[in-house]
């Protein structure tokens, strides 16, 4: 190519904004994942606040919809729900179909989520919703910037795991 330009959504990009346009996509997809590994659960291996915490901006949102209880505001806050592990004994995510769309330092994710869970007031249950997050990049790598998770269906699991 004479000029490495390449038209990519109708936008003139070069090849190296490209690449990097990939590898940031890549990261945040890792984050992602890494929250939700660190957010299963078990009696054998329950949450870790801190690390979970680490993974978002100090004035993170971090919303369960349609749960009732109000969001999170901040790592800190993330960090101190995670490290009740009470609430969920038992969580297993399994997270599917990305969609991120990065503009410079910022971007945006949609993930669909199916989670087998056991929940103290509601015992076992299956659940899946879809994750619609922001992300920025920050000197320590992509961090969130906002979770919202919203379920779009419920349904209880007999005996439970």
């Amino acid at each position: 190519m004479a000029d490495d330009k390449v038209e990519d959504a109708g936008v003139n990009l070069t090849i190296v904004e490209r690449l990097q346009r990939l590898e940031d996509i890549q990261d945040i997809i890792r984050l992602k994942a890494r929250y939700t590994e660190l957010a299963d659960s078990s009696a054998e291996a329950p949450h870790t606040g801190e690390e979970i915490g680490g993974l978002f901006t100090e004035d993170a949102i971090f919303h369960i919809v349609p749960t009732g209880a109000p969001p999170l505001i901040g790592s800190a806050a993330v960090t101190e729900r995670f490290n009740d592990a009470t609430l969920y004994p038992y969580s297993y995510h399994l997270l599917g179909n990305p969609h991120i769309e990065v503009d410079g330092d910022s971007a945006k994710g949609r993930w669909h989520v199916v989670v087998a869970l056991n929940r103290r007031d509601m015992g076992a249950m299956w659940t899946t919703a879809f994750y619609e997050d922001e992300f920025v990049r920050t000197a320590s790598g992509w961090r969130i910037k906002s979770l919202r998770c919203t379920a779009s269906a419920f349904a209880p699991f007999g005996q439970g795991w």
